[in-house]
């Protein structure tokens, strides 16, 4: 119940994580992941949608297109556009992890 405490914190985490293990570290790219979730339960769907894509983009180059975190940032990715009225996008991102 306190969303704007846990993204400040969520903020916080990213900053450090990026500053102390490297923007493509997987524990970066993960708590980028949360903090785009966080935004997206704030209802600040814009905001999650251009994080988490950029946290897809990353994941795929980083882990690969078939890493279980991919596939996982893939679905949130499909859970803020579908929040956002995106169904179309939200349903082909679906359709990928499934296959993926």
């Amino acid at each position: 119940g306190r969303i704007d405490e846990a993204i400040t914190l969520m903020e916080a985490v990213v900053a450090d994580c990026d500053r102390v293990l490297g923007p493509d570290h997987p524990h970066t790219l993960t708590s980028r992941g949360n903090l785009a979730s966080s935004y997206h339960t704030a209802g600040r769907n814009g905001e999650a949608i251009t994080l988490m894509e950029a946290v897809v983009a990353d994941c795929d180059r980083v882990l690969g297109p078939d890493h279980p975190h991919t596939l996982t940032s893939r679905a949130n990715l499909a859970n803020s556009y579908r929040a956002a009225g995106q169904v179309d996008e939200a349903a082909a991102l679906e359709e990928a992890v499934l296959r993926g």
